[in-house]
């Protein structure tokens, strides 16, 4: 009942506008601060030995591989013949794609990743599904992934002790999936090249980077957020963190549907970006404010499939409200704004992961998305 009522509270409190993020900030931080002091006086007992045992997590999480021009194969963790039946190559890099809450492999956006990924490359895309567990009350599938993590740990392990480097594994999670992917990267005894969280859950998410994805957790970790303050999480946990249209907590063509309009739009995001890599431009900024009143630095990147590992900071940037979301970089390009006869700024002006400042003139010539109506319909 105690762990409802501050989940109804922590709900409560994001659920306002980004010009109160502060106060929402602080209030967040008391709630958790009061819920961690709870979870310190518990009794301490080997939850994971008890709970392995009890919902035998280590036979209900499963992975399946897919290659062009092969049929999908069920790989087994321990099991040599399964791996040796498989077309998994150490030739081509390997995408892993963990999904969220309420969901499965075959869900729509795994679904829809996993053939824009092998449409785009010859990779080794696995899926790992832990529906046995996600398909269930929130607080089951939330206080589940604390197990199912080292589920997808050993299968990583498994499959870099067969040959696959560690540098040409990524991880993509959505939703509880992300801090599964983050969890798996603590646990496992390789550093993987990539982790990417794509919305991570805020619901239930507390406590150290030891409980959630962190910048720890692989050489590098880019997280997008769409939803923040109500089922996503506000705070820059990665190396990169893009914040398209201020990160929520609505999304551009949503309305005022708080929930999985918003938190999906992540998947869509980086779905799109896999055929598009320069397609999500993004400032490194202070926040959305600054964003918006043109007062961020010069260094950009490209949010989802096309970042550089070397990004590093807070990005933000403008989506369209419609497939396709992706507007390049329209929105920096000067418009006709009355009065002003220069040509379109170039891209040259800007540099990628390199600090400099903007000159009031080009601050004055970077144009809104309002500034294109057509995109706006």
């Amino acid at each position: 009942m105690t762990t409802w009522v501050l989940l109804l509270l922590v709900l409560l409190a994001c659920s306002v506008t980004g010009t109160q993020a502060g106060l929402v900030e602080k209030g967040r931080d008391l709630v958790v601060s009061w819920f961690n002091q709870a979870l310190n006086v518990l009794p301490k007992f080997n939850a994971r030995s008890l709970m392995t045992w009890f919902f035998h997590f280590n036979d209900n999480v499963f992975f399946t591989l897919y290659r062009r021009n092969c049929e999908p194969k069920r790989i087994v963790v321990g099991n040599i013949e399964s791996l040796a039946d498989s077309c998994l190559s150490s030739e081509v890099k390997t995408k892993i794609i963990i999904h969220g809450w309420l969901s499965a492999e075959d869900n729509y956006y795994s679904d829809l990743m996993k053939k824009a990924f092998l449409e785009a490359h010859d990779y080794n895309v696995i899926t790992a599904d832990w529906s046995w567990y996600s398909y269930n009350f929130y607080t089951f599938a939330r206080f589940s992934i604390d197990y199912v993590a080292p589920e997808i740990a050993k299968f990583v392990e498994f499959i870099v002790d067969a040959g696959i480097h560690p540098d040409d594994v990524h991880i993509l999670g959505h939703s509880l999936g992300a801090h599964i992917a983050g969890l798996a990267g603590f646990e496992m005894k390789v550093n993987v090249s990539r982790i990417t969280g794509m919305d991570p859950a805020m619901p239930l998410i507390f406590g150290d980077e030891s409980h959630r994805l962190d910048a720890t957790d692989a050489q590098f970790v880019d997280i997008i957020h769409t939803s923040r303050y109500t089922l996503g999480v506000n705070e820059a946990y990665g190396h990169a963190d893009f914040y398209p249209n201020g990160g929520g907590p609505l999304q551009p063509g949503c309305g005022l549907e708080l929930g999985v309009c918003t938190h999906s739009r992540s998947y869509r995001y980086y779905i799109e970006s896999i055929h598009n890599e320069k397609g999500f431009m993004a400032l490194k900024c202070d926040g959305w404010w600054h964003f918006t009143h043109q007062n961020c630095s010069s260094t950009y990147d490209y949010m989802g499939e096309g970042v550089s590992h070397s990004a590093r900071g807070k990005f933000y940037l403008r989506t369209a409200t419609k497939p396709p979301y992706a507007l390049g970089d329209i929105w920096w390009r000067s418009t006709n704004i009355e009065g002003n006869k220069d040509p379109p700024l170039p891209l040259s002006n800007i540099t990628r992961n390199k600090s400099s400042a903007l000159t009031q003139k080009e601050r004055f010539l970077s144009p809104t998305i309002e500034d294109y109506p057509t995109l706006l319909n």
